[in-house]
């Protein structure tokens, strides 16, 4: 499932056009051993989820010609620990919106604070809503100790966008340090790190078109665009004053 740990989020899942789309018996499988995905929204019973598991069974006899398991009992004993694995999913999904709302209402007093000077920031925060910030993969980091988070990325937000957020990280910073680096009460911030992970879920809709990526957009069909209700542009410039 291509995961780096047990800890790792679930990347590799089909979206929810392709598991609608996918119907048992008329089509080859959903996947293959070496592509192997499976929808952890939805129960093992699913056409798209049965015909993963006959994916492993027979993947596994394969791998392992000497086993005595029938690909009956194998295919049960996959669907015990993908039963598991829903749980651990549900589980990071719990705290990846936790995250998420604790990122919007950062982020949003952060720009009520600095509303005088940078007034777009806060219509920004508040047309995202906390569905719209990226969530984190966390792990520690090797020897130390200090949490290491791994953003991320939605593929459909537009870079514009994503600099607003990160200059309302950087100056929630200087908030605590009191912009001169002796640090207020309260939690200390954690590092959130890029990453290559690519968030699969859909996009909100409904906000302004320049909050979408070009590239996003320029691959929806004219369906797809009808979709998100695209509003009319809203200012996304940095003031100088704030970025320098």
């Amino acid at each position: 499932m291509k995961r780096e740990n047990k800890h790792s989020p679930f990347t590799n899942a089909p979206n929810r056009a392709e598991v609608i789309s996918y119907t048992k018996g008329t089509q080859r499988p959903c996947c293959t051993a070496d592509n192997f995905r499976v929808d952890l929204s939805d129960t093992p019973a699913s056409a798209w989820n049965t015909s993963a598991s006959h994916v492993f069974a027979a993947s596994f006899r394969d791998a392992h010609p000497g086993c005595d398991r029938s690909l009956k009992a194998i295919f049960d004993a996959w669907v015990v620990h993908f039963n598991y694995l829903r749980q651990v999913y549900a589980k990071q999904q719990m705290v990846a919106r936790e995250e998420q709302a604790r990122l919007y209402n950062r982020r949003l007093r952060t720009a009520h604070h600095h509303s005088g000077s940078y007034p777009s920031a806060v219509n920004v925060v508040q047309q995202l809503g906390p569905t719209g910030m990226s969530s984190d993969e966390s792990e520690h980091d090797v020897g130390h100790g200090e949490r290491i988070y791994h953003i991320t990325r939605k593929a459909w937000r537009s870079a514009a966008v994503t600099d607003t957020l990160r200059v309302l990280d950087k100056l929630h910073l200087r908030m605590r340090y009191q912009e001169q680096w002796n640090a207020t009460a309260g939690a200390w911030p954690h590092l959130r790190m890029p990453s290559s992970q690519v968030s699969n879920r859909k996009p909100l809709s409904g906000l302004p078109k320049n909050f979408y990526a070009q590239d996003y957009l320029s691959s929806l069909t004219s369906e797809g665009l009808d979709d998100l209700l695209l509003q009319e542009d809203m200012p996304l410039d940095i003031p100088q004053a704030i970025a320098a």
